[in-house]
């Protein structure tokens, strides 16, 4: 295996740098934002408890920039479309605008909608082998099924990484991502002079597993609506949007050079000709 070269911005194929400064605007928009919200939550005392998550969020948006470097490997258009989706939805409107706590369906709805988007992330190391399955024939495709199951049941585990993170947040920062801590509690544990992560762990003893149910509940719906889609896709032969997806996600546009792009490009026009 070759050793992974980071491709300069300005080396990238029109096409693909132009795409590249769209997301990274987009990027930069939600992390001003971010930082804006935490700026007045700071000046008016941070009276919801949101300025950690205005932080957070401001700071997250670059992550994925972090481990491009890192790996020497853009992400796809697509993949950093998903994360934007993603972290807007539910750190930026949905934890730094508190609108979790004020719109009661919307924390099932943004669930909902990560078990499909996060499934675009998940696809990563598979989707060579379901590009093949979409050019293979019956054996393929069967391949490609079974993958689809590997997919589903690693989107599950996602789901059960994120509510433990949505604990260790609530117990370190002292936030309330998995449910508020009934005031009476509160009272209680301060009367008894118990404070700070202690009087986290405490409280987090009456907090309903409700929500934790829910959430893991409608990510699962999502991500069977995703898996739907894809055999639906795979089965019927149309595109559907999946076909498009896929390619993006195993593409190479963002880490090739502007000839070795357009020779792929080429290639590939080539093979799509021959094959009407």
């Amino acid at each position: 295996m070759h050793e992974r070269r980071w491709i300069k911005a300005e080396e990238l194929a029109p096409k693909a740098h132009a795409k590249r400064c769209v997301i990274l605007l987009m990027e930069a928009a939600i992390s001003v934002t971010a930082a804006i919200t935490a700026v007045v939550n700071g000046i008016q005392g941070d009276p919801e408890n949101r300025l950690f998550t205005c932080v957070c969020t401001a700071v997250f948006m670059w992550v994925p920039h972090v481990i491009e470097r890192a790996a020497k490997h853009r992400f796809s258009v697509s993949q950093h479309a998903a994360y934007i989706i993603m972290l807007t939805g539910s750190a930026l409107i949905g934890s730094a605008f508190n609108v979790f706590n004020k719109v009661g369906w919307y924390d099932c709805a943004m669930h909902f909608l990560s078990g499909y988007v996060m499934m675009i992330f998940i696809i990563i190391p598979f989707a060579g082998k379901l590009n093949k399955a979409e050019e293979g024939g019956r054996s393929e495709r069967k391949s490609g099924l079974a993958t689809v199951l590997v997919l589903f049941l690693c989107s599950l585990g996602t789901a059960a990484v994120w509510e433990i993170m949505e604990f260790t947040v609530d117990l370190l920062a002292g936030q309330s991502s998995q449910g508020h801590v009934p005031p009476e509690v509160i009272a209680m544990l301060e009367e008894q002079g118990i404070t700070g992560i202690r009087a986290a762990w405490e409280g987090m003893k009456y907090v309903s597993v409700l929500d934790t149910d829910l959430d893991m509940l409608c990510h699962t719906g999502g991500t069977l609506v995703f898996c739907l889609h894809y055999i639906i896709h795979l089965l019927t032969g149309r595109s559907l949007g999946m076909k498009f997806l896929i390619s993006d996600i195993y593409g190479r546009d963002m880490n090739e050079a502007e000839e070795r792009a357009a020779a792929a490009e080429k290639v590939y026009a080539d093979g799509e000709e021959g094959s009407r």
